[in-house]
């Protein structure tokens, strides 16, 4: 039984590693698939199509329009029979006159049920209204920079998210290699106690020691399987590629660091954060503008043409038309003066905003320094742990061949040479995300075709 399930992991770690995939691929493969970029994406062509309707205001609006009343409203009636010219003296109730100056005109208060279609074409446009739609027309062009940039950064946050993710599944199978190795190294330890025990140089204690520690070894390896499998799922969701089996190396992203002023520039030169504020500054500054625009009068046109009749006609004799300049000034409105002092107030708050964001950028870019520089000091630190480490457990391993110290001992040192491999591995992997924190602080891609 044992037997077959040391086959199975066999077989199981030949499936695992058979197939691999590298870190550039499966950053591309989470662009290309991602569906909060595509959601990103859809954001920007709303921002074109807000411009879009802003730009239609300054071309006017056309319009055919039809409508059909029937009525017996003395007034509608009255009025429709002028419209299509078909007004008689009759309908003034002339034909009562010699009935004196007090009477009634049924004619005229009580008329017939009448149908009335006015058929027209109209077409209004704004001539002037205080360049207020050209400050709308550019506040939705910054809109759409900014979704532009705000597009870009979702785009290196999940660029930093899949280098943790793949280094993560990396890490999992380093993990899953050093429990592999310690499975033969302690398989080796427990053969030799078997020995021992039966040419009686050991006790039974040693063996069953080492029995308990490769069961235990056996479950960790177990247990590390499945973290990677659980960090294979993972790239599987991002990259939406379900044929991941296995990955390569260690991802680490390498550039040069020039002194803090110069990296602090070009952190602000590059974060799309800083991008959107300034955005943000501009589009509050024509805000302002907008506000303005009340002060100015306002100028619009109004054309008609049209048809009027008790009945569809294309008749010339129905037909006429209308042509209207309006002019509209406000010449009193005390929201007009705070609704400007509110837009001024809001251009300030963006300004403040700017300043906090450059402060915070600062912060972060010590933080991710200084990060960065213990990351490497403490790797330095575990290689050199780690290989002192197996130099204590070789030398272990020939004390107790000759019998100069107990099993206990020599799986105390296996136990710590594992530990300090695993804190490698570990020093390793936060070393690759300091590097791509700062990476990320100071604004940069990850994709190669990016930078």
């Amino acid at each position: 039984m044992m037997k077959k399930i040391y086959i199975s992991f066999f077989l199981s770690t030949i499936l695992c590693y058979a197939q691999s995939i590298t870190f550039q691929e499966v950053l591309n493969q989470s662009l290309e698939n991602s569906k909060d970029l595509k959601k990103q994406e859809l954001n920007i062509d709303l921002a074109k199509q807000d411009r879009k309707i802003v730009d239609s205001f300054s071309y006017g609006k056309l319009e055919i329009n039809s409508q059909i009343s029937r009525t017996n409203h003395s007034g509608y009636v009255f009025n429709s029979k002028l419209s299509s010219r078909e007004a008689t003296f009759k309908d003034f109730g002339f034909s009562q006159m010699n009935e004196g100056l007090n009477t009634t005109p049924k004619d005229l208060n009580y008329p017939d049920d009448r149908t009335n279609i006015n058929s027209y074409v109209s077409y209004d446009i704004p001539l002037f209204m205080g360049f207020k739609l050209q400050n709308l027309k550019d506040i939705t062009k910054l809109q759409e920079k900014a979704n532009e940039h705000l597009y870009n950064l979702d785009k290196k946050n999940l660029e930093f998210e899949v280098l943790k993710a793949y280094n993560g599944a990396v890490v999992a199978k380093e993990f899953v290699k050093a429990l592999e190795k310690a499975k033969k190294t302690i398989k080796f330890i427990s053969n030799a106690a078997s020995e021992f025990h039966k040419n009686g140089l050991v006790t039974k204690i040693d063996v069953n020691e080492a029995k308990v520690y490769e069961l235990n070894i056996n479950s960790s390896f177990i247990e590390a399987q499945n973290n990677f499998n659980l960090a294979l799922a993972y790239l599987k969701f991002l990259t939406s590629n379900e044929e991941i089996k296995n990955v390569e190396d260690l991802e680490n992203i390498y550039f040069d660091l020039s002194n803090f002023d110069e990296l602090y520039k070009k952190a602000l030169n590059q974060r799309d954060e800083v991008k959107m504020q300034n955005i943000s500054i501009e589009a509050n500054k024509k805000n302002i503008d907008v506000q303005k625009a009340s002060y100015y009068p306002t100028v619009f046109s109004h054309l008609e043409y049209g048809f009027n009749d008790n009945d569809f006609t294309a008749s010339k004799d129905k037909d006429y038309y209308m042509a209207l300049l309006g002019v509209k000034l406000t010449l009193f409105d005390s929201s007009i003066s705070a609704n400007v002092q509110k837009s001024k107030i809001e251009h300030l708050k963006a300004n403040l905003d700017f300043e906090k964001l450059k402060d915070g950028i600062k912060l972060e870019l010590e933080k991710a320094i200084l990060d960065f520089h213990t990351k490497q000091e403490i790797l330095k630190e575990k290689i050199e742990a780690k290989n002192l480490a197996l130099e204590v457990l070789n030398q272990s391993q020939l004390q107790y061949k000759n019998r100069l110290i107990p099993m206990t001992t020599l799986l105390l040192q296996e136990s710590n040479y594992r530990k300090a491999e695993a804190m490698l591995i570990n020093a390793r992997y936060e070393n690759s995300l300091a590097l791509a924190n700062l990476n990320l602080v100071l604004g940069q891609n990850l994709k190669k075709d990016n930078q």
